[in-house]
């Protein structure tokens, strides 16, 4: 084999390889890769076939190599957990923070459409005080009506608000829809 005989390799490979294999699987424990690892270490060995120390103890640089590549396998397998770990997390948090922006979307739209419902001056107070963030009086002044008026307005809105979304969802939908509408028409 170290002259390049393709024939004392098959011997050699014939001799060694079932054996190599089946130590190699019972680390491993599984056959794809333990097959892979075999086929690595005597594409090795083949490689190296003029080394020194394959003639000297061939057996001894054999189980070395295969040895070598199983804890390589090891290595590279926890590396790809490690990284499939910090991906699933990232992917997580990722799909966390979008579901979140899309519910919000949705409320924020349900929300919309039951301001839409309400009456015009009702309507009007909610964008002065809540989207413009006007003062009881500045909004007053600036319809024509009481600061108290507008307070009743506002206790109203919120009133009809709260019937839109009971009247138009189901309960599973309503409690998120309602926490989040709360905390918007605050």
């Amino acid at each position: 084999m170290q002259q390049g005989s393709e024939e004392a390799f098959t011997v050699l490979y014939n001799h060694y390889g079932p054996r190599v294999y089946l130590n190699v699987l019972r680390m491993v424990k599984d056959d794809l890769q333990a097959g892979e690892i075999v086929q690595e270490l005597f594409t090795r060995i083949w490689q190296k076939r003029s080394n020194k120390g394959i003639s000297d103890n061939f057996e001894g640089y054999m189980y070395r190599i295969a040895q070598n590549l199983v804890f390589d396998f090891f290595r590279k397998l926890k590396r790809d957990h490690q990284l499939l770990e910090k991906f699933r997390t990232l992917a997580e948090e990722n799909y966390e923070h979008i579901e979140e922006a899309l519910q919000l979307k949705q409320h924020s739209h349900f929300l919309h459409k039951a301001i839409e419902q309400l009456p015009p001056q009702q309507k009007k107070v909610y964008e002065l005080v809540k989207l413009e963030g006007c003062s009881y009086k500045k909004t007053a002044e600036i319809m024509g009506i009481s600061p108290l008026t507008v307070k009743e307005y506002l206790v109203a809105l919120k009133k009809s608000i709260l019937k839109y979304i009971i009247t138009h969802t189901d309960a599973a939908v309503l409690v998120a829809i309602l926490s989040n509408a709360l905390i918007m028409i605050k």
